[in-house]
């Protein structure tokens, strides 16, 4: 007598069919909960657990569609039409990587020395603000995942006191300073910072009024900002004035006679300010344009690095934010001369999408990307990293 077929054993022979074929085994998995092999791209997979995550990109689909309007537009937007933001990530492609063969790789090194402290790695946190509108532990959670592995620049306007923030890190800790014109405020938040531990203070200076962020503008009356805290301010007697349009260079000064921190001003953008920075003291310079968050220049970070880098003449560290979300972005910003590299919203994507264990992965794939791209290159160690690794992208026809 013929067997009957097993109806079990068909659906699970059509499964494994379906999931091999090119064109339906993505669409399948995604139904299913995994992220399909044959289409695990960006825009398709959507990982249900940190581990899942291929990259920083499947992580920021997370985010999207479990976060409110209001808050992921705290995240997305940039100034006016975001010409600026988008021409940080355009800028990293006319750039192309001149790969070495036959180097001994099966070690790498990607420590470094930056402001008198030795970091595992040139991968930083950018200071964010307000994270508690982003997940409830907001950033203490962004503090327990790099603690050990990163220097996380804490922002001045942070949810949690840098007291908190500092307990929590539980390693190397910046502070990020915006200027005001209540020179007792600031040094306040300069007590604050130094009682905390850190070591280095980060000026912002791109910041003399707010950028055109529409989104959060159209947003604003449906978030109810009496609920978040600005802790470093909570035990201040006066207002906490945040901002001041009549800040001039001699405020770099004040600050070099007013802690005892490494002074490193962030928002640095053009060779003339790269000059006056270290005419004025600065210890360290970050190239940034806030992620495209306020004037709309239409530049990339990437492309105003070597101006900076030209005016700072090797005399202090620079660094830069703005766009990096693979490990070759990273890699490129250090063969053109950056000493670390800032990371920004991909931080606050894991922070959304899986809090602290989203950006513990976040930080884990860029650490293993530029690990990757490092070896493929031939260059184990960062110091083997530089302008021979680059050429320039013939955009000519």
């Amino acid at each position: 007598m013929m067997a009957q077929p097993d109806p079990a054993a068909s659906r699970r022979q059509l499964l494994q069919f379906l999931l091999g074929s090119p064109l339906l085994g993505g669409v399948v998995g995604l139904a299913a909960g995994w992220p399909g092999s044959s289409l695990a791209r960006p825009e398709l997979a959507v990982p249900t657990r940190p581990g899942q995550a291929l990259d920083v990109f499947q992580i920021k689909a997370v985010a999207r569609q479990v976060l409110d309007l209001p808050t992921w537009h705290f995240i997305a937007n940039g100034a006016d039409d975001g010409r600026t933001m988008a021409a940080n990530r355009e800028a990293f492609d006319a750039w192309q990587l001149r790969a070495r063969r036959l180097v001994d790789v099966s070690q790498t090194d990607m420590s470094l020395e930056l402001f008198g402290q030795r970091l595992s790695n040139p991968i930083l946190l950018a200071p964010v603000g307000n994270q508690v509108s982003i997940h409830a532990d907001g950033e203490l959670a962004t503090a327990r995942a790099a603690a050990g592995r990163h220097a996380m620049i804490c922002s001045s306007v942070t949810s949690f006191s840098i007291t908190e923030i500092a307990a929590a890190a539980q390693g190397l800790r910046w502070f990020q300073l915006y200027s005001s014109p209540d020179e007792v405020l600031m040094r306040h938040l300069i007590g604050k910072a130094e009682a905390a531990g850190c070591e280095v203070l980060v000026l912002t200076v791109d910041s003399a009024t707010r950028g055109n962020r529409e989104g959060e503008r159209w947003f604003a009356k449906q978030t109810d900002r009496s609920k978040f805290r600005l802790a470093n301010y909570e035990d201040y007697a006066g207002p906490p004035r945040i901002g001041n349009p009549a800040a001039t260079w001699d405020l770099v000064d004040w600050l070099r006679s007013n802690t005892r921190m490494r002074v490193v001003l962030k928002g640095i953008v053009t060779r003339e300010d790269a000059e006056l920075s270290v005419a004025r003291g600065a210890d360290g310079i970050i190239v940034s344009n806030h992620g495209g968050r306020q004037e709309e220049s239409g530049r990339g970070t990437l492309e105003s690095l070597p101006e900076v880098l030209a005016g700072a003449g090797g005399r202090v560290p620079v660094l830069i934010d703005g766009g990096f979300r693979r490990g070759t972005d990273i890699y490129k910003a250090l063969a053109l001369g950056a000493s670390a590299v800032c990371i920004g919203r991909p931080c606050l994507w894991g922070l959304g999408a899986f809090g602290e264990e989203g950006v513990a992965r976040v930080l884990s794939l860029l650490r293993a990307e530029l690990t990757r791209i490092m070896q493929l290159c031939g260059t184990p160690e960062l110091k083997d990293i530089s302008l021979a690794a680059l050429a320039q992208r013939d955009r000519a026809g």
